[in-house]
């Protein structure tokens, strides 16, 4: 090789201008260098030739040009210095002691560690070189070539403590994975491990890290908790760009405090931008509490597909009982996809235990697509079960805001409020549109919430649990369309309320549907109205009324009943009972040019109230005239 003299200064000088390049070190293998007396860089193949150098000076540059062996990707810059100077023992990762001179070679990180400057391989536990690498606390760290390194989980102190395994990024770093990089999650016996340890952690930013967890080699059965990014109790300026998460026994992304560390606040700041979760077994991200948390695009996609344990959602948006617990959150162009139990779920209710003080739920969704999510709906809605500590009378704070969603051939249900209790945060859903609902066939009269786009369901059991409203919901513009030529949606929505329960507060304003199973008689199918309602701005959808009709049960509220010109006769119209219609309104048009009427009839003992006129049990609509009918008081349907 041929011998070159270059000054530390002019060195120094191209590294700095090197940049990045330095980090892989094969760049600067171009020019190859070997030292003689006086020489200020010494040039060695590996790490094992760089400890056996016999009499390197203090302040010597070396330069490796591999980890193992030369051109392996592993070689680094060092600068030699004395034993005695030297803070600690050298990990053997990072730093080396070297075994002829006595002395330490340390890492120059002025520009990052790349992980195979410390050894990183595949199918290798390399936990320790990881956490030695991070405990230089450098500010970039590079993940380069097809490697899959494997990472130990598992906290040591277990049972102890359960959420100290993994591997910690320092605060105030970036980390570049090239795409190809990955770890890989070491067997576990336990139910809570996590890989990605961001507990306490600072202003860190990830680009394209890719995770892998313990699905196919997992030895236990317990638990549900194994986590590809834990980013927990302290976490403040976490960004992840472009993540994968995949196979994790728990979620592939978990934001929030578990357990509860009151010495750490909740986290902050937290951005995920188009990642992916894919094929975990609890769920893709659960959000447990946050303060100004983004969710930012990706597809969390296919959890339970290989191992199901529940909720088994693409998004579980759901807060624990723990004191300080809030939500502060929005998710912007974010996809689910054929998740075993469904797409995106947001459960408030545990935020009104005892231990929270001014609970706050407060979500905003803006374009949001569901595809072929599983049965328990695209989108969900719920409280967690009313005898588990939930308090119906203690209101959440905040909000959930939606602008636009799509939910495409969900198993069965679309969008589902289930146990949604009066006080939950107000729900104000602007143009959520649901295409092929119940995509199973779900079949059979025992079922109609499961086959319709959208669905609301008191029970006899909630009723008893206390349940007999639910909290305040708009609906703007929903749609709700079957494309099938064989359609398997039963309606657009029903809403259904057990004896002692209404459905109170839901308004569908400008709804669309079209191809139901039930005829397209109108949006909405409710059997306890008590100050719901659904109105139209512009145009109503038209029904002919060619034969005497019965109205129950919401059909065809807000729909524009219209007799045809030709029409000769009379049809008679029997209007719900005013007492479980309360906020309904039903419209007659009577556009015969041939002396038809239409014959409006009071049910029961209900009458039928004109401006200044006394009440009565029938009225007839003239050709020409247009009349509406609402019910505002039990027993009066106001004309």
């Amino acid at each position: 090789m041929e011998n070159k003299r270059m000054s530390r200064r002019a060195l120094l000088g191209t590294a700095a201008s090197a940049g990045a390049m330095l980090v892989a070190g094969s760049v600067l293998g171009q020019t190859e260098v070997r030292a003689t007396a006086g020489e200020q860089v010494i040039v060695v193949d590996d790490i094992a030739a760089m400890i056996s150098l016999s009499s390197p000076e203090d302040g010597q540059l070396v330069r490796t040009r591999g980890y193992f062996a030369s051109g392996d990707g592993g070689g680094a810059w060092y600068f030699i210095t004395p034993a005695a100077s030297y803070v600690g023992s050298p990990d053997g990762y990072v730093d080396h002691g070297m075994i002829a001179s006595g002395k330490v070679a340390v890492l120059e990180i002025s520009q990052g560690i790349d992980m195979l400057q410390v050894g990183v391989q595949t199918g290798v536990d390399c936990t320790a070189r990881v956490r030695a690498a991070y405990a230089k606390e450098a500010k970039n760290y590079f993940y380069t070539g097809d490697i899959a390194s494997v990472i130990d989980c598992d906290d040591p102190a277990y049972p102890t403590t359960k959420f100290n395994g993994g591997i910690r990024p320092p605060s105030d770093s970036t980390h570049w994975f090239d795409g190809l990089f990955r770890f890989q999650a070491k067997a576990s016996p336990y139910g809570e491990h996590v890989l990605f340890n961001l507990q306490g952690c600072e202003h860190v930013t990830m680009w394209r890290p890719w995770v892998i967890g313990d699905i196919g080699t997992h030895t236990g059965t317990g638990g549900e908790w194994g986590f590809g990014f834990y980013i927990a109790s302290g976490s403040k300026h976490i960004a992840i760009h472009n993540g994968t998460a995949e196979k994790f026994w728990g979620d592939g992304y978990y934001i929030g405090v578990y357990p509860h560390n009151t010495a750490l606040p909740i986290p902050e700041h937290i951005l995920l931008q188009d990642c992916i979760a894919d094929s975990n077994r609890r769920q893709g991200l659960s959000i447990v509490t946050v303060q100004s948390g983004r969710i930012v695009g990706g597809d969390y996609r296919n959890t339970g597909k290989i191992v199901l344990t529940n909720p088994g959602y693409g998004i579980d948006i759901e807060p624990n009982s723990q004191l300080g617990n809030k939500i502060d959150i929005s998710l912007i162009d974010v996809k689910t996809s054929n998740n075993g139990r469904g797409g995106l779920q947001l459960v408030p209710g545990f935020l009104t235990a005892s231990s929270t003080v001014n609970p706050l739920f407060d979500v905003y969704i803006a374009n949001y697509r569901s595809e072929s999510d599983g049965p328990v709906g695209g989108l969900r809605f719920a409280f967690p079960g009313l005898s588990g500590g939930v308090n119906l009378t203690k209101k959440i704070r905040g909000s959930i805001v939606i602008e636009k969603a799509m939910i495409v051939r969900p198993a069965r249900k679309a969008v589902e409020w289930a146990r949604w209790g009066p006080n939950a945060p107000e729900v104000i859903a602007t143009d959520v549109a649901v295409q092929d609902p119940n995509e199973a066939g779900v079949a059979g009269s025992s079922y109609p919430q499961e086959r319709s786009a959208f669905s609301i369901d008191i029970v006899a059991s909630h009723v008893t649990s206390g349940q007999v409203r639910i909290g305040k919901i708009t609906l703007i513009r929903p749609r709700a369309i079957d494309t099938r030529s064989t359609p398997q949606m039963l309606v657009p929505f029903w809403a259904n309320a057990a004896s002692g329960a209404s459905i109170n507060g839901l308004h569908i304003i400008d709804p669309y549907s079209e191809n139901d199973l039930d005829g397209d008689r109108g949006f909405l199918r409710l059997n306890v109205s008590d100050d719901s309602q659904l109105t139209y701005t512009g145009p109503r959808p038209r029904y002919v009324l060619d034969d005497d009709f019965t109205l129950s049960g919401g059909l065809l509220a807000g729909v524009e009943l219209m007799l045809p010109a030709a029409e000769t006769g009379t049809k008679d119209v029997q209007l719900p009972g005013s007492a479980v219609s309360i906020g309904l309104e039903y419209v007659f048009a009577n556009a015969s040019q041939s002396g038809g009427k239409i014959r409006l009839l009071a049910s029961g003992s209900d009458v039928l109230q004109l401006p200044g006129a006394a009440g009565a049990t029938s009225l007839l609509i003239e050709p020409g005239m247009i009349c509406k009918a609402k019910a505002q008081l039990p027993g009066i349907w106001s004309i």
